[in-house]
C-alpha cells in the first residue's frame, strides 16, 4: 500500500487572527507597563522645594502624573532630562530655610527621547491605525500584520531594556546621593554648604553669607546691620550654623575672609560695636 505524503494544512483566518490578537494585546499591555514604569520613576527624576515639603511635592507630582497619557510622559521626560540652568531662590522666599534640588540629567539624552518618541508612534499607530493598515480578511493580510506585530514586540523590548538600564544608574545615583547626605561629610555640606577642609573658592554661595545677608536685610537700620544682633537672629533659624565649619574662630573672620562686607565699629554705653553691610559693587 502507497502512502502519500500529504502538506500541511496552512492555517485558517480565525486561527491566525488568534494569534494577531494575542500579539497585539500583548504588545499594548506592554506598552501599559511601561507608561507605568515612567509614571513611578519620574517624580523622583528631578525633585525641587524646601526640606520638610519634599516628601509632599513628590506625592503630588506623582498623583498628577498618574492620570496623564503616554504622549505627556514622554514629553515630560524630556524636560527633566534635559540639563538647565536652574533659577535662583532669593533672599525673601528662602527665609532662612533649606532649599534642596535634585535632577537627573542626560548629557546627549536626545537618543533615549527618540526612544521613548518612536513608542508613543507605535502606541498611535498600534490603537488608532492598526485595523485600516491590515484588513485581516486573507492570510496575506494577517502574515503582514502578525510580522508587523513582531517588529512592534522588538521595539517596545528594546526601549524597555534600554529605559530600564537608565533607571538603574538614576537609582544609583541617588543612592550614592542619600548616602553621602547621611555621612558626616553630607551633614556638613547641608549645613555649611561646603565640604569639610576644602578650601572655600566662592564665599557668596555658602550658607553662612548667604545668611549674614539674609540677617542684614532684615534688621539693618541705614543700611548698615549690628553683627551681634544678626548673630542672634542667624542662631534662631539656624542653630547649626557655625564659623567652625568653614574654618574661622568667629564671625568677624567670616567676614573678613569673604571680602563681600564693608565693617564699621561704633562706640557705644557696652563697648565697640561691629557694624556691616554688603560691600558695594
Amino acid at each position: 500500500m502507497e502512502h502519500h505524503k500529504t502538506d500541511k494544512a496552512p492555517p485558517d483566518l480565525n486561527e491566525l487572527k488568534e494569534q494577531i490578537a494575542l500579539e497585539y494585546g500583548r504588545s499594548l499591555l506592554q506598552l501599559q507597563q511601561f507608561e507605568l514604569t515612567l509614571k513611578a520613576t519620574m517624580p523622583t527624576l528631578k525633585v525641587s522645594g524646601f526640606s520638610d515639603e519634599l516628601a509632599g511635592n513628590i506625592e503630588r507630582d506623582r498623583q498628577l502624573l498618574g492620570g496623564k497619557t503616554l504622549g505627556h510622559l514622554v514629553s515630560q521626560w524630556s524636560q527633566r532630562t534635559t540639563f538647565e540652568d536652574e533659577q535662583e531662590i532669593d533672599d525673601d522666599t528662602l527665609n532662612g530655610r533649606a532649599y534642596f534640588r535634585f535632577s537627573f540629567g542626560l548629557e546627549n539624552g536626545e537618543w533615549m527621547n527618540e526612544k521613548l518618541k518612536q513608542l508613543v508612534e507605535l502606541r498611535n499607530e498600534l490603537v488608532h491605525h492598526f485595523l485600516s493598515r491590515f484588513a485581516l480578511n486573507s492570510e496575506a493580510s494577517c502574515q503582514e500584520a502578525i510580522c508587523y506585530l513582531a517588529s512592534a514586540a522588538n521595539i517596545i523590548k528594546d526601549n524597555r531594556d534600554a529605559l530600564h538600564s537608565l533607571l538603574i544608574n538614576a537609582e544609583k545615583a541617588k543612592s550614592e546621593l542619600f548616602e553621602f547626605m547621611n555621612s558626616h561629610e553630607g551633614e556638613h555640606f547641608l549645613i555649611s554648604g561646603v565640604l569639610p577642609g576644602q578650601p572655600i573658592d566662592n564665599w557668596e554661595n555658602t550658607a553662612i553669607v548667604q545668611q549674614l545677608k539674609f540677617a542684614e536685610h532684615s534688621i539693618a537700620k541705614d543700611g548698615w546691620a549690628q553683627l551681634n544682633e544678626a548673630i542672634r537672629s542667624i542662631g534662631q533659624r539656624w542653630p547649626d550654623l557655625s564659623p567652625k565649619l568653614y574654618g574661622c574662630r568667629s564671625w568677624r573672620e567670616v567676614i573678613h575672609r569673604s571680602q563681600l562686607f564693608e565693617v564699621d565699629k561704633r562706640l557705644s554705653p557696652t563697648g565697640l560695636m561691629m557694624w556691616y553691610r554688603t560691600r558695594r559693587a
